[in-house]
């Protein structure tokens, strides 16, 4: 009998969670203050508007629920994140936040709605529109 060997990790999609930040029309340019604190000309937030919340492996998938109009269809996602709840930082997942999903090829974008803990890791909840970014 031959033996095929399986590869099924845990965790096989890199997620990238960011966070788009808008500059404040009564901040000053010398003196730009991010989420975090720093208050760094340098900082990425100066330069590209957005926090990275999460960087790293995951695992994405669907809820198995579509719903639409005639013009746009909506999908609800999860991301499972192999980061416990009290291991987060000052930065949490939020509403609003944007998610960015590799896997393999094919790059998902869509919209965090909520996040909780669960066994060991923590789950993001969202919503990815189908017409998200597209002409």
């Amino acid at each position: 009998m031959r033996k095929t060997e399986i590869n099924n990790p845990r965790y096989p999609h890199y997620l990238r969670i960011v966070r788009k930040v808008g500059k404040d029309w009564l901040d000053d340019d010398d003196n730009i203050v991010d989420l975090a604190g720093s208050n760094n000309e340098t900082d990425e937030v100066a330069d590209t508007g957005e926090i990275v919340v999460y960087e790293g492996v995951g695992r994405s998938y669907t809820e198995t629920t579509t719903t639409g109009d005639k013009k746009v269809d909506t999908n609800k996602r999860k991301a499972s994140i192999p980061v416990r709840f009290n291991e987060w930082s000052t930065l949490v997942p939020m509403s609003g936040d944007i998610v960015y999903v590799t896997k393999g090829a094919v790059t998902e974008e869509w919209e965090v709605k909520d996040f909780e803990p669960d066994n060991n890791r923590s789950v993001v909840y969202g919503e990815m529109n189908r017409n998200f970014n597209m002409e």
